[in-house]
């Protein structure tokens, strides 16, 4: 069977006259109704009552849904052999924790899909907690999250996160290069309660009996950073995080940092070496200047 001619009494019957046809299969009349015949005399019936607007005989209205299954059919079979040689690609789930420098995670993660085309890559932003609990479940393959001062077999630490004070360009600390913990006394201050710093924070204040004047809660840094640019108060956020429309101060008395890192589930892939591989040659701290991020 000749699946041209299928194709040309399809154009027909569905555009209802011989000349719309031979517009859509892209040949002219007369080649259109040639086929037509010959498709005719293959199948031993006429298939258009001829001179009624191209109308389906009984034969060709009962071969219409025929000729469509076998089109269908065809079309399937070849995207499956087209496919069949084809190496399936390698899927790597990868989580990352919010408040990283944007631009070079993606970056990374950009460069890697050029590079490994083969792997096909899911991502997710959530916090720490989330993503251990969905590398335990093997919900996700490997994490960018902060790791624990004691590295293990299934981590590889990447960069050290530092923590600065934000101040608005107009504040009274905004001419100066530190500041100190007292200096926060009763300054309004705004927080985001899931940062890793917090803890650390919070105890640093108990212990010297410092009280900032807490006035907003966000979910992200960049919208801390915005809350800080508009006046409204200050913040401690990431040291890469800043605009000109913000002072950044170091707190010599939070010395706390994070190691950030990729940790990875204990069944390895080869899609988790080649990440594992990239993620160990990529310079976090590149980029001139300061990143503000997306989160």
């Amino acid at each position: 069977m000749n699946l041209t001619l299928i194709r040309y009494f399809m154009a027909v019957a569905e555009t209802g006259s011989f000349t719309r046809g031979a517009e859509r299969a892209n040949v002219t009349q007369p080649t259109l109704s040639a086929g037509i015949k010959r498709l005719e005399e293959s199948l031993g019936s006429s298939l258009f009552e001829r001179g009624r607007a191209s109308q389906l005989t009984p034969a060709g209205a009962r071969f219409l849904p025929r000729a469509r299954l076998l089109l269908q059919e065809w079309t399937a079979a070849r995207r499956e052999l087209r496919q069949e040689g084809r190496p399936a690609k390698l899927r790597l789930r990868l989580g990352y924790i919010p408040g990283l420098p944007q631009q070079r995670l993606t970056a990374l993660l950009g460069s890697f899909i050029t590079a490994h085309p083969d792997i096909a890559l899911e991502i997710l932003e959530a916090p720490a907690t989330t993503l251990t609990r969905r590398l335990d479940m093997g919900r996700i393959d490997a994490a960018i999250l902060p790791l624990g001062d004691d590295g293990d077999e299934h981590s590889l630490s990447l960069f050290r996160q530092r923590y600065l004070l934000a101040v608005p360009q107009g504040h009274a600390l905004a001419r100066r290069s530190t500041a100190r913990i007292s200096d926060l006394q009763d300054q309004p201050f705004v927080i985001r309660p899931q940062a890793e710093i917090m803890p650390a924070a919070e105890k640093l204040f108990d212990g010297l009996n410092v009280r900032p004047r807490i006035i907003g809660r966000a979910e992200s840094d960049a919208a801390l950073l915005a809350l800080v640019e508009a006046g409204i108060g200050v913040a401690i956020l990431p040291h890469w995080l800043g605009t000109d429309h913000v002072a950044t101060l170091t707190l010599p008395e939070l010395r706390d940092t994070h190691r950030i890192g990729l940790r990875w589930r204990e069944d390895d892939s080869a899609a988790l070496q080649q990440l594992r591989d990239f993620a160990a040659g990529h310079d976090w701290d590149a980029a001139a200047g300061r990143t503000v991020l997306g989160h």
